[in-house]
Order: structure tokens, then sequence, then C-alpha cells
């Protein structure tokens, strides 16, 4: 995995999502875990309070069983910014990887936060490269195709036979956990 970014951000930001086509930032965190203009995007939409905040996870060198990645930072939300979004590059790979999109930490019902969430997270492909393997040398694609869950087509890669009544099924490639800490300070 590469570093992971996250973002707290309104329902007017969407740093990425199904079938959207992927930004320069998704696209380089995808082939090449690369944050940069990610992080960039981000910072651009904190100028427009779409954003209210984004903080980066450890990359994670051996994906094993108990392998884990913690952000050195809490990340800051409020009531006008109860979303997170997220990312990480599945390494090695074409440009897939993993995260979530547009996860709200309040629960508007009962007006409170969530103590805890835990989000199976899956795979996914940025669309922006061919291959259908784990493997970085790979042909760009020539159309700007959406990103769309990895399993979901011929490339069973992240996919299983479920031996009750053999179908297959896309496997999540790992869990998030969200934890509210009340003693965050913002800004």
């Amino acid at each position: 995995w590469s570093d992971f970014v996250y973002a707290s951000h309104s329902r007017n930001y969407e740093m990425w999502r199904d079938r959207r086509v992927a930004s320069k930032g998704i696209e380089n965190i995808a082939e090449e875990g690369v944050t940069k203009d990610l992080v960039s995007e981000i910072n651009s939409e904190i100028k427009e309070e779409t954003v209210l905040d984004q903080v980066m996870g450890a990359w994670i060198r051996k994906a094993t069983e108990g392998a884990t990645s913690s952000p050195k930072e809490d990340l800051c939300v409020d009531k006008s910014h109860p979303f997170v979004s997220g990312i990480g590059m599945l390494a090695p790979s074409p440009d897939w990887f993993s995260g979530v999109y547009k996860l709200r930490l309040f629960d508007r019902e009962t007006r409170f936060w969530y103590q805890k969430i835990e989000v199976n997270v899956y795979a996914w492909d940025a669309g922006t490269e061919g291959g259908n393997d784990y493997s970085f040398k790979n042909d760009p694609k020539n159309e700007n195709i959406s990103p769309f869950k990895a399993g979901s087509t011929e490339d069973a890669v992240f996919v299983s036979v479920d031996k009750d009544n053999n179908n297959l099924q896309v496997l999540p490639v790992g869990t998030l956990t969200f934890e509210l800490q009340e003693s965050s300070k913002c800004g």
C-alpha cells in the first residue's frame, strides 16, 4: 500500500467515486502511489471551503493480516464537513487503489457523531492504465474510463467463488476504522 490520503469535506466535494473520471491526483496515487498532486487538489478545495482538513496515513510495506496504517494527526470534522474520503494505492498494480468516498461520520437522525465506524474497503481500478495483473509497467489507456470495482469485470484478481452457490464474489482488501476523538483540536 502507498501512503493514504484522507480528507474531511462537505457534500460538495468528491475526491473520487464510482463512475467518475479520475483526476490527475487520483491517477498519480493509483498508478505510482504519489500523493503530491492529490494533496494539492485537496488544498485548493480547502481554500474553497469544501474541504475542512486532510491527513496522511503511513504506507504499509507488507500487507499481511493485522497490518495497520494510522495518521500521525487527527482528521478534523465539523457539522458542515461531516464526510470523509480517502485513498491508497494497492501495489504493485497498474492503477488499482482502495479507499472510501463520502462516508458520513455524523448520524442525521440522532444528531450525534458516530463513536466508531468500521468499513470494508475494496479494490478499485482507476481506469487510467491497461493491465490485469500485479505489474507496474502497463500501457496508458487512450480514453478516460471511470473507476470501477476490480473484479466487477472479466479480470477476476480480487474475486473468489462463493462455495455455497458457486457465484463469484468481490472480496474486501482491508478495513478502515474511524474513531471519534473528543480531544481533537481543529485549526
